[in-house]
């Protein structure tokens, strides 16, 4: 059983939800997500579930933390509901982020709301030399980002498309800006799909090795519907379920759109 502890606004339109746990199957990685049924108690109206990446984890404590942003009927829903609310959850699912302890020097890159499974990721990667470039529409959908992550005390960096802050623009150029001073041995990377093909793009360039993590649409979340299929450059495969082979993917393994 899963149960609201907080489900706050914490910038415009985008919510925290804390939920607190009976059991888990195992422990959460990061880059994993939930399948979280987003109707009103005692309703199947949606009927769909809705998949949320793990922003933060907490075993001792059995919570579970998502941040979402309200952009249609289920999310909406799910942002009224109260503390003490019971919610129907299926996870953690799918493939996480590797955390490849023989990389030493790391950067994160996160566009709008790909930021939050990078939160989690940061926390499991604390002792490494990590750099973190965030990128959102305006300041106010960074500042309880900024806050997380300058608490884990990460050497980050701040872009808005909206004004300037460190820079005016996204997540990418903001990275682009600072690639030639430092170059990492290995990237990670969520955010708007052109956003993962340029990162890819240059990181290869570059031989930089990484993984990206996908946001796609699901219907089942357990790879049997095949409604987040995503074409991929192997021979042998191809195509991949974002549910199950991903959300998190091998720089080069699947095609991105440009």
């Amino acid at each position: 059983m899963f149960k609201i502890i907080a489900n706050r606004e914490v910038g415009p339109g985008i919510f925290q939800l804390v939920l607190n746990y009976d059991q888990l199957p195992q422990n959460p990685k990061p880059g994993q997500f939930f399948n979280i049924k987003v109707s009103q108690p005692g309703s199947d109206d949606p009927l769909l579930r809705r998949p949320f990446s793990i922003f933060d984890f907490d075993a001792a404590e059995k919570k579970v933390e998502f941040i979402y942003r309200v952009v249609g009927k289920g999310t909406k829903i799910l942002s009224e509901l109260e503390a003490e609310t019971e919610l129907d959850v299926l996870g953690p699912l799918g493939t996480p982020f590797s955390l490849n302890e023989n990389k030493g020097n790391v950067h994160l890159i996160g566009g709008g709301m790909g930021i939050a499974p990078l939160y989690y990721l940061a926390k499991k990667l604390k002792s490494r030399n990590q750099k973190v470039y965030l990128g959102a529409a305006n300041q106010a959908e960074l500042e309880f980002f900024a806050e997380k992550f300058k608490g884990l005390g990460v050497e980050l960096h701040l872009a808005a498309m909206e004004e300037k802050l460190e820079i005016k623009g996204s997540a990418l150029v903001l990275w682009l800006n600072y690639l030639e001073k430092n170059t990492p041995d290995y990237v990670y990377t969520c955010g708007p799909e052109k956003m993962l093909a340029a990162v890819e793009k240059e990181a290869l360039k570059n031989n930089i090795g990484g993984q990206l993590s996908v946001e796609k649409r699901m219907g089942c979340g357990i790879g049997v519907c095949l409604s987040c299929s995503c074409e991929t450059r192997e021979e042998d495969q191809k195509n991949k379920r974002a549910c199950v082979e991903g959300p998190v993917f091998g720089l080069g393994e699947v095609v991105l759109s440009a």
